[in-house]
C-alpha cells in the first residue's frame, strides 16, 4: 500500500474556534490587581481550559499566575511536556496507581484520607523524592475532602512524614454565585476556624477557597490564593456589576463558513424529522458544525447565527456534522462566514446565550467543543 505523504498542515472542516490571547492575559492582570499582591492566583487549565486549548491557555498564562489547577494525571503531564515550571496542583482526588508519575514530575497531589497520605508516602519513598501535598477538606459541596473533625490527625500525618511535604490546605465553594449567601458565608467560616491553628504552626501553608464567584462577592475568602476559572475566561455573569471586574471580557468565538446553498419551495420540511417547515420559498444555507463537535442539538430550532451582521435562526434538527439555517430572501453564498458565538458588526450571540437556549452554564457549552474544530490564536 502506498504511503501517503505526512504534512504539517492542520485541517479543518470548515469551523474554527478563535482565541484571543492578549485579552487573556489582560483578563488575567485585572484580577491579579483586583486581589492584590499578597494573594497567589491559581488559574485552572481542567477540561482542556474549558475548552479553549489547554496548551496555549498554559504557556500565555505562565508568567501571569503562580499556580496551575488540573483536574486529572492526564493534564498536568501535557503541561510539564511543554516545558512549564509553574507549580501545578491536581485538585481533587487521585488514583493511587497515578501517584508515582504525579510525583515524579512535580505535580502536587490532593490528599483527602489517611490512606491516601500512606500511599503517598510510601511511593514518594521508593521514588527517593519528597512529594509535595495540598489537603482538601469538606466545607459544605459534599463532593470530595476531609470532615473538620477528623482532618486534624491527617494533618499531623503528613506533618510527621518526612517523605511528604505540607503546603497548602484547601475546599471548595457550593453557593458562592449569590451574595451573602448564608451557606457560603457558613463554609468560609468553617474554613477559617479550622485553619487559623494551622497557620499558627506553618505560617507559609497556602490556605485557599475562593472560585470565580468567590473572588467577586467574597473578598474574604481569599486567604492565600484564589482560583478563578470562568471569571479569567470572561463569563462569571456577576462581574459586569463590580467595578473592578467590568473590564474583564470574553474572548472566545466560534466561526465557520457556509459549505451548501439552496432554494427550498413553501411547506418543505427540512432535517430529520421535519420539525421547521418553510412558510414559503425560502433560501437554506448549510453551515458544516454539528453536535459531533460539541455544538448542542439542543439548539435546534431555537439558536441562531449572524452572518454578514444579520442574525438567522437555525432551521430544523441539528445534525452530527452541520445544520440549516434560513435566510430568507436575503443573500449569502458558499464560503461566506458564519458566525456561533461572537459578534459580527452591530449583533453579539455569547457563550451564555447558547447556555440559556439549552437550559445550562457557561462551563458546559465551553467544555464541549471537542478537537475537531481548529483553534486559532491570535497573540
Amino acid at each position: 500500500m502506498k504511503k501517503l505523504p505526512e504534512s504539517s498542515k492542520t485541517y479543518s472542516h470548515g469551523t474554527w474556534i478563535e482565541i484571543d490571547l492578549s485579552r487573556f492575559q489582560a483578563n488575567l492582570r485585572l484580577i491579579r490587581h483586583a486581589i492584590g499582591p499578597k494573594v497567589k492566583l491559581c488559574f485552572p487549565v481542567k477540561a482542556n481550559a474549558y475548552g479553549h486549548g489547554i496548551a496555549k491557555m498554559a504557556l500565555a498564562a505562565q508568567n501571569l499566575v503562580d499556580y496551575f489547577g488540573v483536574s486529572c494525571l492526564q493534564e498536568g503531564m501535557q503541561l510539564r511536556a511543554l516545558g512549564i515550571k509553574t507549580p501545578i496542583i491536581m485538585l481533587g482526588a487521585i488514583d493511587t496507581d497515578q501517584m508515582r508519575d504525579a510525583i515524579a514530575h512535580d505535580i502536587i497531589l490532593t490528599i483527602a484520607s489517611d490512606y491516601k497520605a500512606q500511599r503517598a508516602s510510601e511511593v514518594a519513598k521508593a521514588l527517593n523524592k519528597i512529594a509535595t501535598v495540598h489537603l482538601e477538606i469538606e466545607t459544605g459541596m459534599q463532593r470530595t475532602g476531609m470532615r473538620v473533625d477528623t482532618a486534624m490527625e491527617v494533618v499531623n500525618h503528613v506533618s510527621a512524614d518526612p517523605w511528604l511535604s505540607l503546603q497548602g490546605v484547601y475546599s471548595h465553594f457550593a453557593t458562592a454565585d449569590r451574595p451573602n449567601d448564608p451557606n457560603t458565608l457558613q463554609q468560609i467560616q468553617t474554613f477559617a476556624a479550622f485553619i487559623a491553628p494551622l497557620k499558627t504552626r506553618y505560617p507559609d501553608l497556602i490556605c485557599h477557597l475562593a472560585n470565580s464567584d468567590g473572588v467577586i462577592y467574597y473578598p474574604q475568602s481569599y486567604f492565600d490564593m484564589v482560583r478563578p476559572g470562568i471569571l479569567a475566561l470572561g463569563y462569571a455573569n456577576a462581574a459586569a456589576t463590580m467595578p473592578q471586574f467590568a473590564e474583564i471580557k470574553p474572548f472566545f468565538s466560534l466561526k465557520s463558513r457556509i459549505s451548501f446553498f439552496k432554494v427550498v419551495a413553501e411547506n418543505s420540511g427540512i432535517s430529520y424529522g421535519h420539525a421547521y417547515k418553510t412558510k414559503k420559498q425560502t433560501r437554506i444555507v448549510t453551515v458544516p458544525i454539528g453536535y459531533g463537535d460539541g455544538y448542542r442539538r439542543a439548539l435546534s430550532n431555537k439558536g441562531s447565527v449572524l452572518i454578514r451582521g444579520k442574525r438567522y435562526p437555525i432551521a430544523g434538527t441539528i445534525c452530527m456534522d452541520q445544520f440549516m439555517v434560513d435566510i430568507g430572501q436575503d443573500e449569502a453564498y458558499v464560503g461566506d462566514e458564519v458566525t456561533l458565538i461572537g459578534t459580527d458588526h452591530n449583533e453579539t450571540i455569547s457563550v451564555n446565550d447558547l447556555a440559556q437556549l439549552c437550559d445550562t452554564i457557561a462551563y458546559e457549552i465551553l467544555c464541549g467543543f471537542n478537537n475537531r474544530i481548529v483553534r486559532k490564536y491570535r497573540e
